[in-house]
């Protein structure tokens, strides 16, 4: 079984899934993102202009059709862990020969690899000792492994993250000062050897039930994003305007402590079977993605990675009890997307080279609660908007843009050619409005149509 999956199936965030949050649209307005330099922190990553979508284990299995899929989807990134206990079972005896084959199809398929440095490894460990954990005289030998994967993959990864969920007991049984410190350290070593590679460190579970904005709270006063370029969340739970809220509001903290880092989502997902309280249906899963990626990306996101690429069985083998972990994915097991798969295609394909757009957009007999509007801007003047409806359908017209705009639902697929002031309908599926403003300063408004 993959480090990732190590016995998720008793994952604590879980219990995150079990208070009955009601799912709604809000009408919050994101905070401005003007970044507060923190003197004398010069990152490699400059507050990348383009949203960049990803997914968490993709690759694994070093076939040519996982990697056409990856294509397929519009995934840049792929997140995986580099298993220190795969990479050197036995201590001084490497194994490089799985992961030197996924960093070959990566780099022919041009995917950007974020190597997640994790966990520990059965031979440090006595048989009373707990796993999952690093004492301080056991750090040198992670370090060891991490200067090992830095200087064999360094120069082809696109980064590395430095753990997976440290504020959950599944995945880190020391004290947050130990943590902290491995932190730092790893960190460091990193831009010892590999100064222009983006470290991203946190991998913080973002929820309130794991004391998330505490922990990150901490990792400040402590001192551990000295070496940072990124913090990156999960921010996991039943409502993702809940998620893109928290998302927000960690983006400002780090503002207002001075630090000019990356956000980067590098875990969110749904899944479509078991029994997760957080479960939803296929279809539902494809609305999931297309407010995940909307939300978060006008939350302050640059990078998001669902969690997963692939299911692992097919829905005729579902049984009773099995485990939720199996149906994150955005694919079936034989490579065939689900819905949510080619909703992310979608969303991948259309919101690419774009970036969220906090300039306002004028409503005429609509409110922001039956119709949420998200503004993304690409290249001469190319605008996107992305459409949540909460009426169950109405005409509306769009001004502002330059000839003609295209009407895309995200779930079907269908296109629709608007000309001029022509209305159009809409019903509750999130709609992709494309055009070309008429001038820079050009006002956008959508009016509703009795």
């Amino acid at each position: 079984m993959n480090e990732m999956n190590y016995k998720r199936i008793k994952k604590v965030y879980f219990i995150c899934f079990f208070l009955p949050v009601l799912f709604t649209f809000s009408c919050r307005n994101y905070p401005d993102r003007t970044p507060i330099p923190k003197p004398g922190k010069e990152s490699p990553v400059i507050n990348r202009k383009w949203i960049e979508l990803g997914v968490c284990q993709g690759g694994m299995t070093n076939t040519v059709d996982e990697y056409l899929l990856m294509n397929t989807l519009g995934a840049e990134w792929i997140r995986n862990d580099f298993s220190w206990s795969k990479l050197e079972p036995e201590q001084g005896l490497w194994d490089f020969s799985f992961y030197d084959r996924f960093m070959d199809n990566a780099e022919q398929y041009n995917k950007k690899v974020l190597i997640l440095l994790v966990y520990d490894t059965p031979w440090i460990h006595t048989d009373e000792e707990k796993g999952r954990y690093l004492s301080e005289e056991k750090l040198p030998l992670f370090l060891n492994y991490v200067k090992t994967i830095a200087e064999r993959y360094g120069d082809r990864a696109a980064g590395f993250e430095i753990w997976n969920e440290p504020n959950t007991p599944l995945f880190w049984e020391g004290s947050d000062d130990e943590f902290f410190e491995l932190t730092r350290r790893t960190a460091a070593l990193l831009k010892e050897i590999l100064p222009d590679k983006p470290v991203a460190v946190g991998s913080i579970f973002y929820h309130p039930l794991m004391s998330g904005k505490q922990y990150l709270r901490k990792m400040i006063d402590h001192g551990v994003l000295e070496n940072a370029d990124a913090l990156s969340l999960h921010p996991y739970g039943l409502s993702l305007t809940k998620s893109a809220e928290r998302v927000a509001d960690a983006d400002m903290l780090l503002k207002k402590s001075g630090y000019d880092l990356d956000l980067w989502i590098t875990e969110i997902g749904f899944t479509t079977s078991g029994w997760y309280p957080n479960q939803t249906s296929v279809q539902g899963q494809a609305e999931k993605v297309i407010q995940a990626i909307t939300e978060l990306s006008a939350a302050g996101a640059d990078i998001i990675c669902w969690f997963k690429l692939l299911d692992g069985q097919m829905p005729v083998d579902i049984v009773p009890g099995i485990s939720s972990e199996e149906f994150f994915g955005l694919a079936y097991p034989d490579y065939s997307l689900k819905p949510s798969g080619f909703s992310f295609r979608l969303m991948a394909t259309h919101l690419h080279e774009t970036e969220f757009d906090n300039s306002p957009i004028v409503l005429r007999g609509l409110t922001p609660h039956s119709l949420k509007i998200y503004r993304y801007k690409g290249v001469e003047n190319e605008i996107k908007l992305v459409c949540f409806s909460n009426v169950k359908e109405m005409k509306v017209h769009v001004s502002g843009f330059l000839g003609e705009v295209s009407v895309l639902n995200l779930l079907t697929g269908e296109t629709n050619i608007i000309r001029g002031m022509e209305p159009f309908n809409t019903d509750k599926a999130p709609l992709l409005i494309s055009g070309v403003l008429k001038s820079e300063d050009s006002v956008i408004e959508v009016q509703k149509i009795d």
